[in-house]
């Protein structure tokens, strides 16, 4: 009440309640004195002082009426502690403040008391057209100049006439001359009609305030002046400034981009738009296709299921045909089934983690639909039987699942069609996945596949777990390379900048595979501790650090066909990256890694059906406390892992010779198919009555 009764008191313009006082003085002989004794801000002076009433004399207390006090001889209230004095003389005790009037009849005539102020009626009640309000009568009275006496002293400084004055814009009564002589405008706001001091800049202007079109403005008046337009923050408006109260972390946000398999999530005060499979594109009116997100991209899937009989979804042709009357040319793609991972199964390599399974065991596995494994540029992954405990399998690593089609002349999706996508012609051609041997370099070459001319190129290897290798050589040369230290599969990325300032991308796997059995070493201590792997022949009477042992001592590969001789041919030189006409040991251990990076691996490249090995792992010198992961690999393949976190294998006592710490990792029994010669393997995991079999002393049982 009190907010809007200030408003209308801002209606009633300062100069005209001067010039009509003015006039009144030298018209009516009124004046002087009279006016310092007004209770009332608008209503003209009481009579006479009445006894008893707030600003009478006084000696005493009871001199003075109701709960008046006398205060410095004068009769007054007292209201929140404060005493109050003209022009508000009276307590509301409701409120607690000091108000001029309680009820109207604390007003003169023409006047009425709202909320707490004397206030002309006709400013509340309003006047018809063709009339205004008389500030000192309450009265309407007509807006012609002629109704008002001239003040023939000329002491209203012409501001008489400032009713005859058209209103400045959006000000109702109130006008620019009103704001005085250096240039201020009247504006009308939602607190009432207000002066604007000119400015040139903000810094003309008071603190809180702006310069606006010229004139010193509030930044904000409400908090709805704040608003930024970003969800990700809560602005206030606080003494006419605007702040940041708050920022705001939801995943929630409005999202102004629907349909574009991405949603708004707010994080640090910042939109960004993350992934969101559920947002799918509109249908884009082909009766046969799926509207549908592939990790944040809008894709269309055809659907043959929505065609009849054997009709087929011929996206360019618009809709279902029959099968025979699709071109030869055109592909028509497999449909996955991606509602399979609403009820996966375990054991089939999809989707299986947390799935039982028997520590240590390594299978393929793939995170894409069933229809799309093994199809274009779509490839399997890896996952780790993890918890000696409780052994589930772990996250599936490495899988390459179906895409968004690229012009790039590979099959994308894994739909069984190569750049399915209108007027393709494709100027990177990607390599297809490659097999190839560990311990050796890989060439990468990016001009062997893209026919355009070349101003940038980025190389980027993901390795398998466990290499420290993988790296290219020079990252941003067009001709490069990289070393496998260790086996299983690398994924290649070429990012490509042409003339135009295009950008071209592709990826494919590159797997290291060795032939018959495989164990690979790696521990975090390297430069500090030498670990030592060995492969132990299992036969009668078979011992560690004897010729039935594979391991430093007797099998590295730098001692030519000489070492352990097991009754196996040796290897063509290529299997330990010699030259041609050359030969491996087999078994051979490829390098004694003592203080290097590199993983220690032992080799048996061809092993008879039945074959049965065990691998064991022996810490040779250093003190410090060291985690050792083995990897075994049967036929190429990555059969199984130990070491690996939560199940470290740990060691900390080492012994040179065959003494200190030893891990009895596992017993591996080879499996040759007699007739294809296809290698894999059991592997039993050994165990200690702590988790792994890990002792002080050198017996092989």
């Amino acid at each position: 009440m009190l907010l809007r009764s200030l408003a209308l008191a801002l209606l009633i313009p300062a100069a005209l309640v001067l010039a009509l006082a003015g006039c009144a003085d030298e018209t009516q002989g009124g004046g002087g004195a009279g006016d310092d004794d007004r209770g009332g801000r608008f209503g003209p002076p009481p009579s006479g002082e009445v006894p008893g009433q707030p600003g009478s004399g006084c000696e005493t207390n009871a001199e003075c009426a109701g709960t008046l006090e006398c205060i410095d001889g004068r009769c007054a209230a007292t209201c929140g502690g404060e005493t109050c004095e003209a022009p508000t003389p009276l307590c509301d005790e409701v409120a607690e403040r000091c108000v001029e009037c309680l009820r109207d009849t604390q007003c003169d005539d023409g006047f009425v008391c709202d909320d707490g102020v004397c206030f002309p009626r006709c400013a509340l009640d309003g006047c018809e057209d063709g009339e205004v309000c008389d500030p000192e009568t309450g009265a309407c009275l007509s807006a012609d100049c002629s109704a008002y006496p001239p003040c023939p002293d000329n002491t209203c400084d012409g501001n008489l006439l400032v009713r005859c004055e058209p209103n400045a814009a959006g000000c109702p009564v109130r006008v620019d001359r009103d704001c005085g002589a250096e240039g201020g405008a009247c504006q009308q706001t939602a607190a009432g009609a207000e002066c604007r001091i000119p400015c040139a800049t903000d810094g003309d202007c008071a603190e809180g305030e702006s310069c606006q079109g010229g004139f010193c403005q509030p930044s904000c008046r409400t908090d709805a002046d704040c608003s930024d337009g970003n969800p990700c923050t809560l602005n206030r408006c606080e003494a006419g400034s605007c702040t940041v109260a708050e920022v705001q972390d939801r995943d929630d946000a409005p999202d102004d981009r629907a349909g574009d398999c991405r949603r708004p999530v707010c994080e640090a005060g910042e939109v960004r738009y993350i992934p969101d499979n559920e947002d799918r594109p509109p249908d884009d009116g082909i009766a046969c296709t799926v509207p549908a997100c592939d990790d944040g991209t809008p894709i269309y899937r055809p659907d043959n299921a929505r065609c009849d009989g054997d009709d087929v979804c011929f996206v360019q042709g618009g809709g279902c045909v029959p099968r025979d009357e699709v071109p030869d040319n055109v592909c028509i793609p497999t449909q996955h089934d991606y509602d399979y991972f609403l009820d996966p199964q375990c054991g089939d390599g999809i989707a299986d983690q947390d799935c039982p399974c028997e520590f240590g065991s390594v299978q393929r596995c793939f995170m894409g639909p069933p229809t799309a494994r093994g199809v274009g540029a779509c490839a399997d992954g890896t996952q780790i039987c993890q918890n000696r405990l409780d052994p589930r399998w772990g996250p599936c690593s490495g899988s390459l699942t179906p895409q968004p089609e690229v012009c790039d002349g590979r099959d994308n999706a894994c739909d069984g069609c190569v750049d399915n996508i209108p007027n393709c012609a494709p100027v990177v051609n990607c390599p297809d996945n490659e097999v190839t041997q560990p311990f050796r370099h890989y060439e990468l070459d990016a001009q062997s596949f893209f026919d355009d001319v070349i101003t940038e190129v980025n190389w980027i290897v993901r390795p398998p777990p466990n290499s420290n290798a993988g790296v290219p050589e020079n990252p941003t040369s067009p001709q490069t390379r990289f070393y496998m230290d260790v086996s299983g599969d690398y994924l290649v990325t070429i990012q490509i900048t042409d003339d135009k300032n295009t950008t071209f991308a592709c990826s494919w796997i590159v797997s290291a595979e060795g032939e018959g059995l495989r164990v690979e070493l790696v521990w975090d201590t390297f430069g500090s501790v030498d670990m030592d792997l060995h492969l132990l022949r299992d036969v009668p009477g078979a011992t560690f650090c004897t010729a039935n042992d594979c391991y430093y001592a007797n099998c590295r590969a730098g001692r030519g066909t000489g070492g352990a001789n097991w009754g196996y041919a040796p290897s063509p030189g290529e299997a330990c990256n010699r030259g041609a006409g050359q030969t491996c040991p087999n078994p051979r251990l490829d390098i004694d890694n003592i203080r290097g990076q590199d993983p220690e691996n032992i080799n048996v490249d061809n092993p008879n059906d039945g074959d049965s090995f065990r691998v064991m792992v022996h810490m040779f010198s250093g003190t410090r406390t060291t985690r050792n992961t083995v990897s075994i690999y049967c036929g190429g393949s990555l059969r199984a892992v130990f070491g690996e976190a939560p199940d470290f294998a740990i060691t900390n006592r080492s012994g040179s010779g065959c003494g200190g710490h030893t891990w009895r990792v596992a017993d591996v029994i080879m499996r040759v198919d007699p007739g294809t010669g296809a290698t894999s393997c059991d592997i039993v995991p050994l165990a200690g009555p702590d988790g792994y079999d890990i002792r002080l002393n050198t017996s092989a049982r």
